[in-house]
Parts: structure tokens; C-alpha cells; sequence
């Protein structure tokens, strides 16, 4: 009895966190960004104490209270920061490693999204994407219309924004996939950070200095980069749909491969972090050579010559 009355309280507790949490979030702008980040928490928490079927409940109950609180609106807010929360819990329950963590994630919030979005087409008529695609066709008017009238509109100003807003058009997914995966790997840093303050012991990731992706995915984007020269995909084919997001995607991969290389080889001559900060905004800034560098990591191995100038030394 005592057992069922301590997970009682805990749960109503835990659903009274989560409410206010998910309330904070879609009503005050100002902190909302920062508090949507750990909505996830009280259902992490309560699943590392209690059972899967009790976890369950208590997302169920935090999803009715969050829609009387906010409305039928805040039904898919809820239900994706609340399942993102049990399968961190779960899986740090299981003892899974933080990459397993953070990829379960990652595919939850991807799917939740892809069926928030089929639900919105089907049952409100409305489309998230060609609503993208409205405003990007109303920032190109708005700024042919200002260098019109000051003087100043590039010749071939129209079409090179046709092709932009097209490529764009192309590569929606594989921004949605990008923007998952760095949404989840936030959610799940920041989680578990605050949990291991809880006294629980999450795994953690392995140094994102010593990161290498397998030498596959440089094949892959050799292939990505010269089919185009070798049979180019016609105009909206799905062969174009498949070149242009797996381009974004692979060069998003060798873009985090460069920054971590240059974290290594600053790490590696001792260099303080208040540099390493600075070269990563740098980095940034120059994200095609960060690419390059990422490519030139993975497939010529450049860490061994760092090392082997160390051993001469």
C-alpha cells in the first residue's frame, strides 16, 4: 500500500510538472524555447523509478490534462515531447548506450513529425510545406521589389532565386531529418544532464573529439556527387529528390566530422577552450571548408599525422 500510494503521489506530481512545463512553453514566448526542452523530464524521471505500464498511464493522464489545460491544439505537442521522454527513460532503464538513446529519439521525433504532418493535410487541409514555400516565394517578391526600387536588381537576380527556392523545395526532408536529430540530440544532453543530478547514472556519449564516420559514407557521397555529371536527373524526378537530399545530408555529416576533427587537433597541442569555442564559430562560418576538412578526415586518416609528429617531438 505504501508502495502504491508513494507512486501515486509521485505520478500526480509528475503530471503536474509536466503540465506546467508544456503551459510555460506555448504561453510565455520570452522563456518558452528554453522550458520546451524539458518537458520530457518528468516522464524520464518517473520512468527510471517505476514499470513501463505505469510510465504509460502517466503520459496518458499528462496528455488529457495538457489538452484541458491548452486545448485539442496541444494534443501533438504533448504527445511528442511526452513519448520522446518515456523512450529516454526506457532506454537509460534498459542500460542502452547514449548513441542507442539519442537514435531512438531521433526516430521518434522524425516519425512524429512526418504523422503530425500527414494528420494536419488530412484533417485541417493544412500544409506545413507549401506554406514554407509560400513564404520563401513572398521573401523572393519582397526583394525584387526593394532592389527594383533603388536601381539594383541583378540581371539574373529572377532565375537565380527560382533555383533556390526549388533547390529548397527539394531538400524539405532531409532539413526535417537534420533538424530532428540535432532537436533530439539536444533534448537528450539536456535531459539526462539534469538527471545525473538526480543521482541516476546515465550513460554517456564518447568524445565528440574522437568521432570518425565509417569511410562508406565518403563512397556514398562520391557516388551522390558525381551521378549528376554522369546522368543528370531530370527536372522533379525522384532520382533529383534523391541526389539533392542526400547531398544536404552527407554534407551536414562531413560538416560535424570537420568540427571534430578541429577539436581534436586543438585538444592535441594543448590549445585553451576559450580557443577552441572561437575556432568552432569560425568553423561555422566556413562550412564549406569545415566540409572538406571533414571529407579529408575520414578518408585519408589525417589524425595519424598529427600523432606521428608528436612521437618526433
Amino acid at each position: 500500500m505504501q508502495d502504491n500510494s508513494k507512486r501515486i503521489k509521485d505520478g500526480m506530481f509528475m503530471v503536474a510538472l509536466f503540465t506546467i512545463l508544456l503551459t510555460v512553453s506555448i504561453y510565455l514566448p520570452l522563456v518558452g524555447g528554453l522550458t520546451a526542452l524539458f518537458i520530457p523530464l518528468p516522464i524520464i524521471l518517473f520512468r527510471l523509478r517505476y514499470d513501463r505500464n505505469a510510465s504509460l498511464l502517466i503520459l496518458g493522464i499528462s496528455v488529457l490534462l495538457s489538452t484541458l489545460v491548452g486545448g485539442v491544439l496541444l494534443v501533438p505537442f504533448a504527445l511528442i515531447l511526452g513519448a520522446i521522454g518515456f523512450i529516454i527513460g526506457d532506454t537509460v532503464s534498459l542500460k542502452k548506450t547514449k548513441l542507442y538513446t539519442f537514435m531512438a529519439t531521433g526516430l521518434t521525433l522524425l516519425l512524429s513529425l512526418v504523422l503530425t504532418y500527414v494528420s494536419a493535410v488530412l484533417l485541417f487541409g493544412v500544409n506545413v510545406i507549401d506554406e514554407m514555400t509560400s513564404g520563401l516565394q513572398k521573401t523572393q517578391e519582397f526583394i525584387s521589389t526593394t532592389l527594383v526600387e533603388y536601381g539594383e536588381l541583378p540581371e539574373n537576380f529572377q532565375s537565380q532565386m527560382d533555383e533556390v527556392i526549388a533547390f529548397y523545395e527539394l531538400a524539405i526532408p532531409s532539413f526535417i531529418i537534420i533538424v530532428s536529430f540535432s532537436l533530439a540530440f539536444l533534448i537528450v544532453v539536456i535531459n539526462l544532464f539534469v538527471v545525473k543530478r538526480f543521482g541516476y547514472n546515465p550513460p554517456r556519449f564518447p568524445l565528440f573529439r574522437n568521432m570518425k564516420l565509417p569511410v562508406v559514407l565518403l563512397w556514398c557521397y562520391l557516388v551522390v556527387m558525381l551521378l549528376p555529371l554522369l546522368a543528370a536527373p531530370a527536372e522533379g524526378s525522384t532520382m533529383e529528390l534523391t541526389v539533392v537530399n542526400a547531398s544536404v545530408i552527407l554534407r551536414f555529416l562531413f560538416f560535424i566530422q570537420g568540427i571534430s576533427f578541429l577539436h581534436y587537433y586543438l585538444n592535441e597541442v594543448k590549445l585553451p577552450k576559450w580557443l577552441i569555442v572561437i575556432s568552432t564559430v569560425v568553423a561555422i562560418l566556413l562550412s564549406q571548408l569545415t566540409v572538406l576538412l571533414g571529407v579529408l578526415d575520414v578518408g585519408m586518416n589525417i589524425r595519424t599525422w598529427i600523432g606521428r609528429n608528436k612521437t618526433r617531438r
